[in-house]
């Protein structure tokens, strides 16, 4: 019986799932509730969210296994659309992955100096963005970002082992964890009130909390497809349930942000959640359960929160340099970063390039992290924009390739996601809307845009 090789279904669900559900359903807990004006109005928000970015999903879920091979975005718009259309796809989502990389460098800091106050100790270094910086979280930063770049420098497969392995310690967690909030729950810490204006927020009323929390998601979301990215180390699982994959990874992310926010809400008055200090959620079991089942849950939740930092930071760092690899490939970068390990066949030069960003992370500090987050989210709806381009394209001018999964009813579904994708990158763009990145972050995206243009140049002379 022939032995399987590679990566399997879970492996992949494993990518996806880990790479949205990162830190903040736990540690920050109180700033999304915040954000929504309540757990009803959060947990709706990121429930449409979910309804409407089900049709991006389906459009990567007919492009995956039409066009099973690394790159994702790349390999879509390469098929589709000329050279420059490929690069922007590309260049863009790069930004999005790289720029989620650092950002989770820096949160790990974050969360493990709760567990250990002493790392904060002392005088700091220097201070960034209004946050002060220290020796000793930098070191840790360093070290934690060593590890990751080295599982993954031993080929994908040990980086999907690994990413499993957090993802089925973030599900367990998590599943303790609303489970005993459950437990403790009562509908008055809920509704009392539904809604509330938020100090320090903008919005007014329900309906703007919801489509505050929307305006987040793309961020939160982002993370769906780094599966793609992998499917050509996937040769044993059914094309057909690659398409599969992709959307239920998004669903559950889903449906996890939804009970994480209505538990909490029903374990304690929300009102109180969102004045506690970090980590919010494992504080939060410490005054529902006094004594020891506090403490035995708080150090749970730590680890299901660690465990869905280093998902998402995994999965990113090896999407990102595959997105760079699959870029290069396409002759849109330099052929260095197309380079492969002699013995472990991993796209080592463009590992390297990801790797160093994600050391330079804590230097940086917290203060820099509300940059990267737009930063991301813009990056991502480029790209899922122009893949939804890619499918409306491909229908239309290679009508015979072999689709495993076709999306029904045309391409409807089709444009009705480029639509949501537009309305996302607007809302991102535009001052006022509850998405806009400000003024840091237009000017990073305008560098970021600049740097590529010298590099298609270069690349393209």
């Amino acid at each position: 019986m022939k032995k399987k090789q590679g990566l399997t279904f879970f492996d992949l669900f494993s990518m996806g799932f880990g790479a949205m559900v990162g830190v903040g359903w736990s540690a920050t807990l109180n700033n999304l509730l915040k954000n929504g004006g309540g757990p009803i109005p959060a947990a709706i928000g990121f429930s449409l969210a979910t309804v409407v970015f089900i049709p991006v999903a389906l459009c990567f879920a007919e492009l995956a296994p039409a066009i099973p091979v690394s790159g994702g975005v790349i390999a879509y718009t390469k098929r589709a659309f000329d050279k420059r259309m490929t690069f922007i796809a590309g260049w863009f989502v790069a930004m999005a992955y790289i720029s989620i990389v650092p950002w989770e460098s820096i949160a790990i800091n974050d969360i493990i100096s709760y567990i250990f106050p002493a790392m904060k100790n002392g005088n700091p270094l220097y201070s960034l963005a209004g946050e002060n910086i220290y020796g000793t979280t930098i070191i840790l930063g360093i070290v934690l970002s060593l590890i990751v770049i080295l599982i993954n420098w031993h080929g994908i497969e040990k980086g999907a082992a690994f990413q499993s392995i957090m993802t089925l310690s973030l599900l367990g967690g998590s599943v303790i964890c609303v489970i005993f909030a459950l437990l403790h729950m009562d509908i008055s810490n809920l509704v009392t009130p539904v809604y509330s204006q938020i100090e320090g927020k903008s919005h007014t009323t329900i309906w703007a909390g919801i489509f505050t929390m929307f305006g987040l998601a793309p961020s939160y979301f982002s993370g769906f497809d780094t599966i793609p990215q992998s499917v050509e180390s996937a040769p044993d699982v059914d094309k057909r349930k690659l398409g599969k994959v992709i959307v239920i990874a998004l669903i559950s992310a889903g449906i996890f942000y939804a009970l994480i926010f209505l538990s909490a809400g029903l374990a304690f008055p929300w009102t109180q959640t969102i004045d506690m200090d970090r980590p919010v959620l494992s504080n939060l079991f410490t005054k529902i359960y006094p004594g020891m089942l506090g403490k035995v849950l708080w150090y749970i939740c730590i680890v299901a929160t660690l465990a869905g930092l280093f998902s998402t930071w995994n999965g990113f760092y090896m999407a990102g340099s595959k997105v760079l690899y699959g870029m290069a490939k396409a002759g849109i970068l330099p052929a260095v970063f197309a380079k492969e390990h002699p013995k472990y066949k991993t796209p080592y030069v463009a590992n390297l390039f990801v790797a160093v960003t994600m050391v330079i992370g804590p230097f940086l500090g917290a203060g820099v992290l509300d940059i990267l987050s737009v930063l991301s989210s813009s990056g991502f709806v480029i790209g899922w924009g122009i893949a939804c381009m890619a499918v409306i394209r491909l229908r239309k001018c290679e009508p015979r390739l072999e689709r495993p999964y076709k999306i029904p009813a045309g391409n409807v579904i089709a444009v009705t996601a480029l639509i949501f994708c537009i309305l996302m990158f607007l809302n991102c763009v535009i001052p006022g809307l509850p998405g806009y990145m400000g003024i840091s972050g237009l000017i990073a995206f305008a560098v970021w845009t600049v740097l590529g243009i010298i590099f298609y140049k270069v690349t393209n002379q």
